[in-house]
């Protein structure tokens, strides 16, 4: 049974929360920036799941776990680093950032054939945008001087793969670039 008190205390806590971060600046939005509202729910498994809302180069927007509520000023182009400790997806959460909602395998309820759960499902990489632009577009504002040795490659669709050859989301698990790998070189 839900406390209502306790829910309407938690919507005048969040209201508090936006209206300060417009007083302190953080609000300031361009053109190409929204405040946006974000939340995950709690699914099956809350202690299993954590979150990064990224900029194209890596930087960390907003991060957090389940359950979560808050708000923060997006980009107009950004990632989304969803991972499971656990390795078997979200279990019934989703994370809502403004009006879109998503999850990481949130919806399926699977046994492999060995009749056992899939543990190997630790982190889903979701482009919004940053795909669309160029890398010289990415790799702007980045010091030259950074070496850049990426330790984890996504496909287009955000899964964690071993590189082969093609284009892939490189990440150093701080700056993130989109790359090509030519296997003939």
């Amino acid at each position: 049974m839900k406390n209502k008190n306790l829910d309407q205390a938690g919507v005048i806590v969040l209201i508090l929360v936006v209206v300060f971060m417009f007083i302190i600046g953080m609000g300031k939005a361009t053109a190409q920036q929204n405040t946006v509202f974000v939340e995950c729910t709690a699914g099956d498994f809350a202690t299993e799941i954590t979150w990064q809302i990224l900029t194209c180069n890596g930087g960390v927007l907003l991060e957090g776990g389940a359950p979560y509520l808050g708000a923060v000023v997006l980009p107009q182009y950004y990632q989304i680093n969803m991972q499971d400790s656990y390795g078997d997806g979200w279990n019934g959460a989703y994370l809502y950032i403004d009006d879109m909602e998503y999850g990481f395998l949130s919806d399926v309820d699977w046994i492999d054939s060995l009749g056992t759960w899939p543990q190997d499902q630790t982190q889903q990489l979701v482009d919004v945008g940053c795909l669309t632009i160029g890398v010289e577009e990415i790799n702007e504002g980045i010091n030259e001087g950074i070496n850049f040795i990426p330790t984890h490659y996504y496909d287009l669709l955000g899964r964690e793969v071993n590189p082969v050859k093609g284009l892939y989301i490189a990440s150093d698990g701080t700056l993130t670039r989109k790359i090509y790998i030519d296997a003939s070189k």
